[in-house]
């Protein structure tokens, strides 16, 4: 039996202790079933480099398929199977490094995107309304835009000049953000890091008061509010997908508009000097001020004055009470589902809404 005979006896032998078919051989060894074929017919032997292979998958002890060739040493083999190993860490390790720094490259975008919010600012008053106030917190610079400032008191007018003086405050800490007369689109702008007017601590962007004051002959008159900041968008994803278009399955929210033709429909005269609409009715007053989307009821009590504010772009409602001194006994009580004291009143201004959203 010569060399051939030899090798193709043992695999022989080999694979059908181990149950195994040439085809299953095959697809372990990485080769063709032929080339198994070969090897047990004895046309051709296993190259050097798939010895130590398929001794493993064979169960055969490598120093008996050595005793069949003495060209073969097995100091070559382990050589070759050393070579073979090298250059399969070399692989992995060039994979591990890749994975590294994709890991490290993930992380540094996901703690350094630029995730941004925004929120509008509210001033709750039967004095003044802030329209348009905006604050953009973002990973590259804080942003806020001051807004138009609006008087609803018969003692102001378009000359009137306001000292406009933005803080924040917790406790007994007091920290200011800007003072200077009032002027449009008054900016703010700080550098993200600084956290000197919009970090997330307790003298946060949920601690902002607002003091405007003023001079009428010769008085000078001080108004202090504690501003509400409410989130309206925010934005924390690596991939920006497209919104749909009106039209399609989601339907984008739009702000509400308000006609001012339809007002004189509804009976409102024009106020020029402070913008707003009036209607006297059942209850008292309603104003309607179109640039900061909100309409008031107002109804003189026996000792106080009831106001209901009605937001038009949020659709939501908010009772104050105040003395004859102006000072607020109730302030900012939800109406969502109110069924307490005037309720009349409220539903009185439910309907005047429907009756301006109608077309």
């Amino acid at each position: 039996m010569n060399y051939k005979d030899n090798i193709a006896d043992v695999l022989v032998k080999a694979r059908k202790r181990m149950q195994m078919s040439q085809d299953t051989l095959a697809k372990k060894m990485f080769v063709t079933r032929q080339a198994v074929s070969n090897w047990e017919n004895g046309k051709a032997y296993p190259d050097v480099s798939l010895i130590f292979k398929l001794c493993k998958i064979l169960k055969i002890d490598i120093k008996q398929i050595v005793d069949l060739d003495k060209n073969i040493k097995i100091e070559d083999l382990i050589t070759i199977e050393k070579r073979k190993t090298n250059r399969r860490n070399l692989i992995l390790g060039g994979v591990l490094v890749l994975v590294f720094f994709v890991v490290i490259g993930t992380l540094i975008i996901v703690f350094n995107r630029n995730a941004f919010s925004v929120y509008n600012v509210y001033l709750d008053s039967q004095e003044f309304e802030l329209d348009n106030c905006i604050i953009v917190k973002s990973k590259v610079k804080n942003y806020m835009q001051f807004g138009t400032l609006i008087s609803r008191l018969d003692n102001t007018n378009d000359d009137t000049v306001y000292n406009i003086r933005m803080y924040k405050k917790n406790q007994n800490e007091e920290r200011l953000i800007f003072e200077q007369d009032y002027e449009r689109n008054i900016k703010i702008i700080e550098d993200y890091g600084y956290k000197e007017y919009f970090d997330d601590t307790d003298m946060g962007i949920d601690n902002l008061y607002l003091e405007i004051s003023f001079i009428v002959d010769d008085k000078k008159e001080t108004y202090n509010y504690k501003l509400r900041v409410e989130e309206v968008f925010k934005n924390e994803n690596l991939i920006y997908l497209k919104g749909k278009k009106i039209g399609e399955e989601d339907v984008v929210s739009s702000e509400f508009l308000i006609d001012e033709d339809k007002l004189y429909t509804l009976g409102y005269t024009l106020d020029s000097v402070q913008d707003k609409y009036i209607k006297h009715n059942m209850y008292g007053i309603i104003e309607i001020y179109p640039k900061a989307k909100l309409i008031i009821l107002k109804r003189n009590l026996e000792e106080s004055i009831l106001l209901i504010y009605y937001y038009l772009n949020q659709e939501r409602m908010a009772l104050h009470i105040f003395d004859a001194n102006a000072e607020i006994l109730k302030q900012n009580i939800s109406l969502n589902n109110y069924d307490g004291a005037y309720i009349e009143e409220v539903k009185y201004l439910e309907n005047e809404f429907r009756n301006i959203k109608s077309k």
